[in-house]
Formats: C-alpha cells, sequence, structure tokens
C-alpha cells in the first residue's frame, strides 16, 4: 500500500501539473496524428518466405510493368447519334469523352504516375483488329485500360492514390447528357470504400457516444463523472495516432487503411470500460460513506489494478497478430498494441488526477440532478458489507447461487455448452472466402460487372502470367523454346479448362475457330518481326529485350479477385510442376503470378502459423494471470470459459455470412457474403481471448480480494457475492464495448469490418451474459480450494460458524 499512498499523495498535490504534462505529451503527439491518414495504403505484397514472394520477384526484375497498378474505365453511351463508331475516324461521341478524360490525367502522366492509358483509339492500321477489344458496338460500350506506376514506399502509394482518386473525379464529372463514366479496379474500389465508410462510421460513431455516455452515466449515477472518460477517449485516440504515425512515415510499418478504423473503435471501448472499472469502484466507496481520497486510493488499488494486469494481458493477445505478416495483420498487431499501452497508461494517469485536481466538482457526485430519477441514494449510510449483500442478492447474484450449488452446477454449463454447440460444429464446415480487406463500393462494383459483361476477355485485366525462361543457351528465338512454350500452355489448358481463346502467347496462334491450342514455329514468324504487325507489337509486349524470358498469359473466365480466382494458383502451379516434369523440360524456369497467389500464400502461411502463435500467446497471457494470483490451476480453468465460447461466436459468424440467416432483416452488412473472410477468423480469435479473459479477470479478482482479506472463508459464497457485485459493471462495461464496435457494421463497404465488427459484437455479449455470469462461476465452484493451489486461502474454522459476516468482515478489515 506504501506506492499507492505515495501515488495518491503525489496526485493530491500536483494533480493539476501531472495533468499538464498530459496534454503537453498530447497536444504535441495529436499533430502528428493528423498527419496519419496521408501514410495509409492498401497495396499489399507478397509475404517474405512464401513462393508468391519469390516468384514475384522474379518476374519483376524482367518485366516490371507487370505489377502496374492496373485499372480500367467503361463509358456507356446512351445519347441518340453519338453511340457508334465505325471506326476511329467516326467515332465523335467516345472520342471526346477519352480525350477529355486523358487530358484531366495529363499532370500525372508527365510526372509518370500514369504510365499508359490504352484505348480503341491506340490501335490504327494493320494493328485495328486488336482494338476491337475495346469497343463492344452491341452495347454501346468502350473500355480505356490505365496503367499506374505504384512506385515505391508511402510516397508512392500516395501518388497512386492521387491520381487515380483524381480519375474516379473526372469520370465522374464526364458523366451526364447520356453518358456514364466508371472506374474499376484495386485502388478505385479502396477509394470508393474508404469515401463511402468514412461518414457512416463518423456518423455511427458519434451517435454512438451519445448511448455509451448516457449508459455510462445511468451505471454511475453522475453525469459529472461522464465528462472523465470522454476527455481520455480523446486523449487516447490522438495520442496512440501519434505513436503510431512515426513508425507508419518512417516505412518501419505498412498501415492498411482499415487499421486506423479499428484503433478508433478499441480506443472508446478501451477508454469508456476502464474508465467505468476506476469510476465505478470510487461511487461504491463513495457511496458507503468514505471521503474523497479514500475512494481514490481504494479506486487506484483495485480497479486499477484490474485494468493493469487485464489490460497488460489484452495488449499481449493483440500483439499476437504482428505474426502474421499479411495484408496489414502484422500492423494491426502493433497499432492495437499501441492504442490498448496508450489507454491503460491514460486511465491510471488521468482517473485519480482529474479527480483530485477538482474535489470540489467531483466530491458532489451524490448530489447531482441525474439521480432524482434513479430513486437508489439512501439517507443513511450503508456499511460496506450491506451494500455488497444487497447488490448479491440482484438477479446476478441469483445465477451465481444457481451456477454454484447442485445440481445447477452440472447443468448450467451442459446448457450452455449445448447452446454452443452448433456454432462449434458450423465453423468446422466454413466456406473460407477471399478479399474483402480493403473493400470495394457501388461505383466500382457497378464497373466491374459491367466490364465482366461487355469485355468479358478482359477481366479488369488481371490475367494469370507466366515467365517461362529459356536454359543457358537456349533463345527466345528458337523452335527448342516454342516447343517448350506450346508444352506449358497446353498442360496449363488442361488443369484450368480455359478456352483456347483465353491464351496468350509469342508461340500461341489465335484461331477463333479451333476450340485447341495451335502453336507457332519461330521460322513461322520470324519474319512479322520487323514493322508494324500485329505480332511484332506482341513481342514487344512479351518477350525481354535478351531474349531470355517470355510472358504467356491467361485471361480467366471469372472475376480475377473472386473465390474461383483461388482455385487458378493451385491449377497453375499443378501445370508448372507437370511442365518441369516432361522430358527436356526440367531446366526451364517458370515464375507464375496473380494476385489471388499473394492472398492463397498468405493464407497457407497465416494457417501454418496460426496453431503454435495460439499456444505461444495463451501460455504468456496464463502465466501471468497465474502468476499475478499465485495459483496455477486457475488459468487451465479459464482456458475452457473461452475456447469454446469463441469456437461457436466465431461458428455463429458461418451461419450469418455464409448460410444467410439473417438475411431476412434486410441490413447490408448482415447479408451472406458467401463464407468467412479468411483473415477474419484469425484476427478475432486473438482478441476474443483477449477481450474474454478481460471480464474474467475482473469477475475473479473480485473473488480473490474477499477470499484473501478473509471476507469469505468459503469459496461459494465469494463467488456468489462477486457476480453480484461485478454483474451490474461487467454488463455495462460489455455493452459499452458492443455500441463501440457498431460502427464496423453500419458500414458494408468493406466486409473484413463488416464480419470484425459483428464478431467482436456478439463474441463480447455472449462473454458478458452468459459466460462469465453462469461458466466462470460453476467450474470455479467446481474446483473449490483447488482454484488457490498451490497457495492457500483463509479457511472456515468451527469458531467462524457462529460468528456473524459482520465480525468477520471487521476483523479482515483490520488485519488489512
Amino acid at each position: 500500500m506504501g506506492a499507492v499512498d505515495a501515488y495518491v499523495g503525489l496526485l493530491k498535490t500536483r494533480s493539476r501539473a501531472v495533468i499538464a504534462l498530459v496534454i503537453v505529451v498530447w497536444l504535441v503527439l495529436a499533430m502528428f496524428a493528423m498527419k496519419l491518414s496521408s501514410t495509409t495504403t492498401d497495396s499489399f505484397s507478397a509475404a517474405p518466405g512464401t513462393r508468391s514472394y519469390d516468384e514475384t520477384n522474379a518476374i519483376q526484375a524482367v518485366f516490371p510493368s507487370v505489377f502496374d497498378d492496373r485499372e480500367s474505365a467503361i463509358i456507356l453511351c446512351e445519347a441518340p447519334g453519338d453511340c457508334h463508331c465505325q471506326d476511329a475516324s467516326h467515332c465523335e461521341g467516345f472520342r471526346a469523352k477519352v480525350d477529355l478524360l486523358l487530358k484531366d490525367l495529363s499532370q500525372y502522366a508527365s510526372d509518370g504516375t500514369l504510365y499508359s492509358g490504352t484505348s480503341f483509339f491506340d490501335f490504327t492500321g494493320s494493328l485495328l483488329p486488336l482494338g476491337k477489344a475495346y469497343y463492344n458496338a452491341s452495347a454501346s460500350a468502350m473500355l480505356v485500360s490505365f496503367q499506374f506506376d505504384k512506385g515505391q514506399g508511402i510516397a508512392g502509394g500516395a501518388a497512386l492514390s492521387e491520381a487515380v482518386g483524381a480519375a474516379v473525379k473526372s469520370a465522374a464529372s464526364l458523366s451526364g447528357e447520356g453518358w456514364t463514366l466508371r472506374f474499376s479496379g484495386q485502388t478505385a474500389a479502396r477509394l470508393g470504400a474508404t469515401k463511402e465508410i468514412g461518414p457512416i462510421i463518423g456518423a455511427s460513431d458519434g451517435t454512438g457516444i451519445i448511448f455509451i455516455v448516457l449508459l455510462f452515466g445511468w451505471q454511475v449515477r453522475s453525469w459529472r463523472l461522464c465528462w472523465i472518460p470522454v476527455i481520455n477517449t480523446i486523449i487516447c485516440l490522438l495520442m496512440a495516432q501519434g505513436l503510431i504515425y512515426p513508425l507508419s512515415s518512417s516505412g518501419l510499418i505498412l498501415l492498411p487503411s482499415y487499421v486506423p478504423n479499428v484503433c478508433l473503435f478499441l480506443s472508446i471501448a478501451l477508454s469508456v470500460d476502464y474508465s467505468f472499472f476506476h469510476l465505478s469502484r470510487f461511487q461504491e466507496v463513495k457511496r458507503q460513506g468514505g471521503d474523497l481520497e479514500m475512494a481514490v486510493k481504494e479506486m487506484v488499488t483495485t480497479a486499477g489494478r484490474v485494468v493493469l494486469v487485464s489490460g497488460v494481458v489484452l495488449l499481449f493477445c493483440w500483439l499476437a497478430l504482428a505474426a502474421f505478416p499479411v495484408f496489414g495483420t502484422n500492423t494491426l498487431g502493433y497499432c492495437s498494441a499501441i492504442t490498448i499501452f496508450s489507454c491503460i497508461t491514460v486511465n491510471l494517469i488521468m482517473n485519480p488526477a482529474m479527480i483530485m485536481a477538482f474535489p470540489k466538482f467531483f466530491d458532489n457526485t451524490k448530489q447531482d440532478a441525474w439521480h432524482c430519477c434513479r430513486r437508489w441514494a439512501r439517507e443513511s449510510t450503508p456499511s460496506l458489507l450491506n451494500g455488497e449483500e444487497e447488490q448479491a442478492k440482484n438477479c446476478y447474484g441469483a445465477l451465481g447461487r444457481a451456477a454454484t450449488t447442485m445440481p445447477g452446477m452440472v447443468l448450467l454449463p451442459l446448457f450452455v455448452y449445448a447452446l454452443l454447440l452448433p456454432g462449434v460444429v458450423r465453423l468446422f464446415t466454413a466456406n473460407f472466402v477471399v478479399g474483402g480487406v480493403s473493400g470495394g463500393s457501388a461505383s466500382t462494383d457497378f464497373a466491374k460487372n459491367l466490364i465482366a459483361q461487355d469485355f468479358s476477355n478482359s477481366q479488369g485485366n488481371v490475367p494469370l502470367t507466366l515467365m517461362l525462361s529459356a536454359p543457358t543457351g537456349v533463345s527466345v528465338k528458337s523452335d527448342e523454346y516454342f516447343a517448350a512454350g506450346g508444352d506449358l500452355a497446353r498442360i496449363l489448358m488442361q488443369t484450368t479448362g480455359f478456352k483456347a481463346s483465353s491464351f496468350r502467347g509469342v508461340m500461341i496462334k489465335q484461331d477463333p475457330s479451333s476450340p485447341d491450342l495451335s502453336f507457332y514455329k519461330y521460322p513461322d514468324v520470324s519474319s512479322q518481326l520487323e514493322g508494324g504487325t500485329i505480332y511484332n507489337w506482341a513481342w514487344g509486349n512479351w518477350v525481354n529485350t535478351e531474349n531470355t524470358s517470355s510472358l504467356i498469359v491467361a485471361l480467366p473466365p471469372y472475376d480475377a479477385f473472386g473465390a474461383e480466382a483461388k482455385m487458378l494458383i493451385t491449377q497453375a502451379r499443378e501445370a508448372v510442376q507437370r511442365f518441369n516434369s516432361l522430358p527436356g523440360r526440367a531446366d526451364y524456369v517458370v515464375a507464375a503470378f496473380h494476385p489471388m497467389a499473394v492472398e492463397v500464400d498468405a493464407e497457407n502461411l497465416t494457417v501454418g502459423r496460426f496453431p503454435l502463435v495460439v499456444v505461444i500467446t495463451v501460455a504468456v497471457v496464463f502465466s501471468l494471470i497465474g502468476l499475478r494470483y499465485k495459483a496455477f490451476i486457475i488459468p487451465f480453468k479459464l482456458l475452457f470459459t473461452i475456447a469454446i465460447p469463441i469456437m461457436s461466436t466465431l461458428g455463429m459468424g458461418v451461419f450469418v455470412f455464409q448460410d444467410g440467416v439473417l438475411n431476412w432483416t434486410g441490413i447490408p452488412s448482415l447479408q451472406s457474403d458467401g463464407g468467412l473472410v479468411w483473415i477474419n477468423p484469425v484476427a478475432c480469435t486473438f482478441m476474443l481471448i483477449g477481450f474474454g479473459l478481460d471480464y474474467d479477470i475482473f469477475l475473479f479478482s473480485r473473488i480473490y480480494a474477499t477470499r484473501k482479506s478473509g471476507e469469505f472463508l468459503d469459496d461459494k459464497s465469494a463467488i456468489v457475492s462477486a457476480v453480484g457485485v461485478t454483474g451490474p459493471v461487467i454488463s455495462t462495461a460489455g455493452g459499452i464495448m458492443a455500441l463501440a464496435f457498431v460502427g464496423m457494421v453500419v458500414q458494408h463497404s468493406n466486409e473484413f469490418l463488416c464480419q470484425m465488427g459483428f464478431t467482436m459484437i456478439f463474441g463480447v455479449l455472449m462473454d458478458t451474459f452468459v459466460v462469465r455470469t453462469l461458466l466462470v462461476p460453476a467450474f470455479l465452484a467446481m474446483a473449490g480450494r483447488y482454484n488457490w493451489w498451490p497457495g492457500e486461502m483463509p479457511c472456515e474454522t468451527p469458531s467462524d460458524v457462529s460468528q456473524p459476516r459482520s465480525a468477520k468482515r471487521s476483523v479482515a478489515s483490520a488485519s488489512s
């Protein structure tokens, strides 16, 4: 207690100086926080150590343009007289729109951000047949394909976003009077999603904060205390983002656009929850007749320790995500840990400091007008014992008694597990889908669907690309190489089932009348490598200058970023393996690239690491809990109260986002997506472990304190009392936490955030109202005295049986 007394004494005399110091630090970090959005990106590269990482680097070294950002603009015409093109010279309506679009982007072409813009009008003379791929006369639609330089680092990502944003804005301004221009592509989709998500999340959080503050004030019974979590939330959010900025701006971490949103929700949830834990204890002591200094000291001693232990456990759980360097998941781990650290630090300092700095304001919380409608205040000051006994008689105390006595001790856990079992079973038959991390918008989805419909061979210009490199001494300009390329294309067609017309390569003939692939021999085409022939144009795009490698591309007949493309990577790699096993082909090197390969390898890397990371995380946090309470069995008992509920929670996501059990609601964010975004269960597992243990620790710490002090000499009474006393507090904290994550579910442009939000809300409410109320008390009661092994707790003696509870409480208080 010496350290607590010294800390409270410091705050009593220097509280305003401490607050001033915090504000100065906050102001400095707030300046950096304002710049954080400029450092975000959703340009994800392959994870180091994966096959796609090695193959990407191999292709990029020879054909760097393969990795340019490709965006497509579709131009629809409904203007009479302007919709038909006989040839490039008789197509004034479309030409005018294309020229204006390119003119608006001329500055980005000048600085190198826009590499090229290809349309129907770029192909004349002998190349005119190639232009037909960019114009669909029956649909009165024209396609313009743009290649943007992704650049390097944050500056390159910012330049790309600016250029694509200008293109989208230009397309919107050129629409109207019978013309519609829309963009489709990864960057356009991300920018559209960000534009849609921002206002929705802002409105949701603004509304949610109102309800959170009302709920907070209702439970702590004071409007004055509501100022504390509001101030803490603002400080925590900007402080965390200010600490993240140097890491992101320097390139130490790659900051996806969804990470600041998650940190926003986390800041709101933890700041309010931690303030609530502190201030509910503060009010409890005040109601029992304690003065302000005594209430602050008790708040720091009890609630402060709980916040510190549970916060550190939560920090380690979220930090575990740093083990997965895929799609910014590792960055989410780092940034969440920084956010949690900020929330812990700010609340441990600011909660007691603000009360001590303004004692007259906060010492009158019992006299606030708020209480007139509550009818809870009593004229007399109850003792601590009577207050706790009365609280233990509430519905939570009744549930605690049912869970700690037979047959409820056995039947209630069985009942809960029976409710959880369907979700657990459904999880093991889940369909995990790709994509969904960057999000999309209605405009880009509209364009993507139209491009797929009217220009079926383009598919957003994202083909499967294979680089065939010849062995030493063999040139692309040889029959041997052409024969090898024919073998590879033939095997690829067999494994993928694509039509022959889907394949491109310098050795592949384009014969629309034949369902099979046909191939050139090099002497057949050598004469076409001079002049402006179509073949010479293709050679310049698909063969490197050293004539050692060429590209073979295949256009998938489905969404290049959909679930079907996931199987394409497996098929392509199988084709490469079969090709290298042919006689005389072992020395050829084949590297395959498709954006989906990055996702497939990321999923495989994550699934491979997941069990080990879970084991290490659980071992670390359970060791912390065991050491804190000097009890070896407690962590293992808590495992039974979080493992099954977490699996069931994830399974509920399958029911919603795969089976569509909530489609009837019509809520866009709760509609079926065909399955779970594969990274969602991984990320949410660690989050739910942290939040599940957070509330369990709050309950268990109360049991531990009352048993350790001798207030209760048997476990059952301590458990029932703790469930009754902490029940309203934990339920309110869970409700606040759920409200903080509502913003994720309100928007529907980002599937990953939607599913994460639903999982977090459902999981927190499940833990708050079911697990902590029924399962935890039952398991603690079953273990009895083994809860504290190898330590011991005060036991009831024959003289204690006849001793009144008030006397026991007095003895315990005196001894402490």
